[in-house]
Order: C-alpha cells, then structure tokens, then sequence
C-alpha cells in the first residue's frame, strides 16, 4: 500500500508494509490505543516511521 510519510518529505507516496512481531511488539508499548494491526511501516530505506493505515498522522518512529 502507498500512503502520505511525514519523514519522506512530503514527494511522491511511499511503499508501506505490515509490521512484523519486533515492530509490533514496540507499537504496542507506544500505542495503546489501537492494536499494533492498526499500523504500517514505511519501507523506504532508512525510514523508521510507523503509523495507523487510515490516519497518516497517527504514528511514530521506530528507535534506532
């Protein structure tokens, strides 16, 4: 899916895929409010960004 990522700079849309368990289990000590199901993560390289499928500005970033 492509979607809207604030930490891309705001060009063209960016590839986002499903979160795998490490991901997930990080969403979930930072977002308790939806379940961590809720969230993509942006795949660009180096992008450490995560947020809900249907609100862009619902999100985070993964630590390095």
């Amino acid at each position: 899916m492509f979607r809207r990522c604030p930490n891309c700079g705001g060009g063209p849309l960016q590839e986002f895929r499903e979160l795998n368990d490490a991901e997930k289990e990080i969403v979930r000590q930072q977002k308790k409010e939806f379940p961590p199901e809720a969230y993509v993560r942006c795949a660009r390289d180096g992008c450490r960004r995560f947020q809900r499928k249907l609100k862009w500005d619902d999100g985070g970033n993964f630590p390095e």
